[in-house]
């Protein structure tokens, strides 16, 4: 029967998309399918950034320079594309093109009050929004693994205070949301919240305990987003270096001793990214890492990992 509700809600969202988003439909279908194992967190980052980088992980490779013209699909804002960016860069651009994606959230509990919606379907902004107004790779992979975290392990749910920081399109806090976190609030920049906004209304209504509050990572902290929270969520949050501090900083502001710290994190330059999870654990008594097989199969390869951060230490 869940599976049945699940084609019936992607063949649905279907109708008003183009065909391309059918590659989802059937990726999900084979995420839906694995079992819900814990996902291990066996790596420090001397062990991560020890290990080659992957050839699909970095986000700019010279060679591209060469590719014919063959190897590019449709120019798109005057830019060509190559035909594996998504994994170099961490998005599908033919998908983040479209108005509208799906978006998987996987085998739901049966929770009062929250409907089991497994699949989402999002509006994207790629003009408008940028990078901020399309649902990226890690994004999904963060949602595929919520139920394989230890907070989740009690059948899929969990009822603590989850706060996400860059949510762009809304998808891993309304996941959260519909996995039973009695309250969740989805932060972004201003200019960026009415997208999550939107999708939120659109996909669960008027939900009680879920909420989008604009926050700039650095500056104070609102009443509203006053930690310390629970679980602090980010997917892809890591490409722009001039936002690191001040992204160390929110981090430190919204977390304490009990506060889990999960970071969906797409590995592109060592350079950039070693020296903020040096400070990362600087300021979190334990920082680990998933192996790269730890993520679905579509995503193996590409440099994903998921990063979790436990034991804020007092300052």
């Amino acid at each position: 029967m869940v599976l049945v509700r699940g084609y019936l809600d992607q063949m649905a969202a279907l109708a008003d998309d183009k065909k391309a988003q059918l590659r989802e439909w059937f990726a999900s279908a084979r995420r839906r399918s694995l079992p819900v194992v814990p996902v291990p967190f066996g790596l420090t980052a001397a062990d991560l950034f020890a290990r080659p980088a992957s050839k699909s992980g970095g986000a700019f490779d010279p060679a591209w320079k060469s590719t014919s013209a063959s190897g590019y699909p449709k120019n798109y804002c005057g830019i060509r594309y190559p035909k594996n960016y998504q994994y170099r860069l961490g998005v599908d651009f033919t998908a983040a093109r479209e108005p509208f994606v799906l978006a998987d959230v996987g085998v739901l509990p049966e929770i009062h009050g929250r409907p089991r919606k497994q699949t989402l379907r999002l509006a994207q902004q790629m003009t408008e929004g940028g990078i901020a107004g399309v649902l990226w790779n890690a994004g999904r992979a963060l949602t595929f693994m919520l139920p394989r975290l230890p907070e989740w392990r009690e059948e899929g749910r969990f009822a603590g205070k989850v706060l996400e920081l860059g949510t762009g399109t809304g998808l891993v806090g309304t996941a959260c949301w519909l996995r039973g976190a009695r309250e969740v609030a989805m932060t972004d920049l201003p200019a960026a919240i009415e997208l999550a906004r939107a999708n939120v209304a659109a996909n669960v209504g008027a939900a009680a305990g879920l909420r989008v509050e604009p926050l700039a990572w650095g500056a104070p902290l609102p009443a509203a987003l006053a930690g310390p929270w629970d679980v602090v969520v980010a997917a892809d949050c890591l490409y722009d270096v001039a936002a690191l501090p001040a992204l160390l900083r929110t981090l430190g502001e919204v977390s304490d001793a009990r506060t889990v710290v999960y970071l969906a994190y797409k590995r592109r330059v060592d350079a950039r990214e070693a020296p903020f999870f040096a400070d990362l654990e600087n300021l979190f008594d334990r920082v680990a890492f998933t192996a790269p097989e730890a993520v679905p199969a579509e995503w193996r390869g590409t440099g994903l990992h998921l990063c979790r951060a436990t034991g804020r230490r007092q300052t």
